[in-house]
């Protein structure tokens, strides 16, 4: 968590400057459903305001987007700039945001990184595996056998007899979270041992055949305290904002300022 005096000069400092606007436009902006975009960015744009860049930083930045967009010349460049609203300065204030909060994220959140890593591993481990389910207990444990014995590739009778949406991907999942996986399979793939056949059972009303082909636990590199930290930052900005909201409801406008 920021210290208290910098949340309360960047809440206070977007607090004017959303009073500066007059009534019409904040009501304009929130019944279009932009109010709260405008806000989060301007939480964001002044937690960073004090982040200075290295000139070398922002001229790749822009050289990398002119490069992405093909904007191979000056040309080119004002044309696109024009023709989405902006001038040169916005563009590059534009690319120097993830900049700043990479290094505001590191700075602020670094020391937590960690921690909020280990309450997020489960979510953060990816798994591969291969599933098939059907209804009937008996062709469960028939297509069951003949993965087993070698008879049938999974792949296969995964694609014609599977009555879920796995059946698309010919019976392949992932490689991604158990997160949203039902708790009974998340439980049998966490401990299976990849590339070994579990026998039919049954969840709910499917029985079920798997098999784990994949398993990468996430481990805390750098990279991985940089994406911590940046969710750490992302969760306190939503903070800010939900706090910021909260006054710019229309019962409490007043006289076109907030309250």
């Amino acid at each position: 968590m920021a210290p208290k005096n910098i949340v309360d000069d960047l809440q206070e400092t977007v607090r004017e400057s959303l009073n500066k606007l007059p009534k019409d436009i904040l009501v304009l902006l929130r019944s279009k459903n932009l109010l709260r975009s405008l806000v989060q960015r301007m939480v964001i744009d002044q937690a960073c305001e004090a982040v200075q860049l290295p000139a070398e930083k922002l001229d790749q930045a822009i050289a990398s987007f002119c490069e992405q967009h093909g904007l191979s010349d000056e040309e080119r460049l004002e044309r696109y700039l024009s023709h989405q609203g902006l001038i040169k300065p916005d563009l590059i204030h534009q690319l120097g945001i993830p900049l700043k909060v990479q290094y505001l994220s590191l700075k602020e959140f670094s020391a937590k990184a960690e921690a909020h890593f280990l309450k997020r591993k489960e979510e953060l481990d990816q798994f591969t595996y291969s599933l098939l389910r059907v209804e009937d207990s008996d062709l469960a444990h028939e297509l069951y056998l003949q993965i087993e014995a070698g008879e049938a590739d999974f792949t296969l009778l995964a694609t014609e007899h599977s009555q879920g949406r796995e059946s698309a991907s010919h019976g392949l999942v992932g490689p991604a979270s158990l997160g949203r996986a039902h708790p009974l399979l998340r439980q049998r793939l966490r401990t299976a041992t990849p590339g070994v056949l579990l026998e039919p059972f049954k969840i709910e009303q499917w029985w079920v055949v798997t098999r784990l082909e994949e398993r990468q636990l996430a481990t805390f590199d750098t990279n991985m305290q940089k994406r911590m930290a940046i969710e750490l930052f992302d969760g306190w900005i939503e903070q800010q904002t939900n706090q910021l909201i909260s006054v710019v409801r229309g019962d409490q406008f007043e006289n076109g300022a907030l309250t």
